[in-house]
């Protein structure tokens, strides 16, 4: 039987089991995507969800990039929570599903995260209905309360 005694044990401080080392390098590509966007207009995104990152990572990210002042929740098989950073042009958008545990999570360079943006369809769509609406509201304002 082998004897364990002559292993060398290392114990590994906090940080080793919380950050991956990962943050500062992301920080930087936010940075560089996000002076495409100032020069060029290009928007770009980073999946979290496809990168190595601990739970300090995130903390980090979320640290350095700051709160800013726009938040928005879409309701679509699932909450999507919008968030503005600090950093103005960058977006931090979690997707949950119906039981809202997370399924995917972006950092979104961009003047506008493509989720908030009405689709052409979905405008058209308005239009009619702002139409039927209007149409109601004329026909029921002739008509009165039916004794005109």
């Amino acid at each position: 039987m082998n004897d364990l005694k002559g292993i060398p044990i290392a114990v590994a401080d906090d940080d080793c089991l919380t950050l991956s080392g990962n943050a500062d390098p992301i920080l930087h590509e936010i940075r560089s995507l996000l002076k495409d966007l100032v020069t060029s207009g290009k928007s770009a995104s980073i999946d979290l969800r496809s990168l190595p990152l601990l739970p300090g990572d995130y903390e980090k990210l979320k640290e350095v990039l700051g709160q800013g002042e726009v938040r928005a929740t879409i309701d679509a098989m699932g909450p999507t929570q919008v968030c503005e950073t600090a950093v103005h042009g960058v977006w931090w958008v979690t997707h949950y599903n119906s039981d809202e545990t997370i399924i995917a999570e972006f950092i979104e360079v961009t003047c506008m995260p493509e989720i908030l943006r009405t689709h052409p369809a979905d405008a058209r769509a308005g239009l009619d209905l702002l139409q039927s609406r209007l149409t109601s509201a004329t026909e029921a304002d002739k008509g009165g309360d039916g004794d005109a």
